[in-house]
């Protein structure tokens, strides 16, 4: 009679550890799951970022081929339409300076951008131009070269969302 009260006590204990098994793999699949999700945000905010920078790369490039374009920079620069006058200094990190009035558009079409990138130009002080001292002619050079007009480009990219934006800046030199 002693061992069947002991079988039956022994049932009872069988049930309460296998449902506290069950409640540590519960929690163990609740932790992975969560460790996954944000795993995938981490991720898509990695490529959300890299199309944001190859859009604002993508949109420096156009702002290249419009300077290798213009033949010269009188009047062009008049503080309108994205293209700035010698120290006028527009400040990049507010939302008007990136309006369609104050910044030129990608003139083509990027996918997976929320909007298509935007670029300022501004005019920086001519260099150059007739220095025989910077110029060796041993390898070709001549004392008669003329001065080099730079321009200080910032292009805004923005990735699949406007919670990435990447900004770049380069200098780009052309004799006119």
């Amino acid at each position: 009679m002693n061992t069947t009260m002991l079988t039956t006590a022994q049932k009872g204990s069988v049930l309460i550890v296998s449902m506290l098994i069950l409640l540590v793999l519960t929690l163990i699949g609740v932790t992975a799951m969560g460790t996954s999700s944000l795993e995938e945000k981490m991720s898509g905010n990695s490529r959300d970022q890299d199309v944001a920078f190859q859009a604002a790369e993508t949109g420096l490039r156009d702002a290249e081929t419009f300077l290798e374009g213009i033949v010269a920079t009188g009047g062009l620069f008049n503080n309108t339409g994205g293209l700035y006058a010698l120290g006028a200094n527009p400040d990049i990190t507010l939302a008007n300076t990136w309006s369609s009035t104050n910044s030129r558009a990608y003139t083509g079409t990027l996918p997976n951008t929320a909007t298509q990138p935007r670029y300022i130009i501004e005019l920086r002080p001519t260099v150059g131009g007739n220095t025989s001292a910077q110029v060796d002619e041993s390898y070709g050079g001549s004392t008669n070269t003329p001065p080099i007009t730079m321009f200080l480009i910032t292009v805004r990219g923005t990735g699949g969302t406007d919670n990435a934006v990447v900004f770049l800046q380069a200098f780009y030199g052309r004799q006119l």
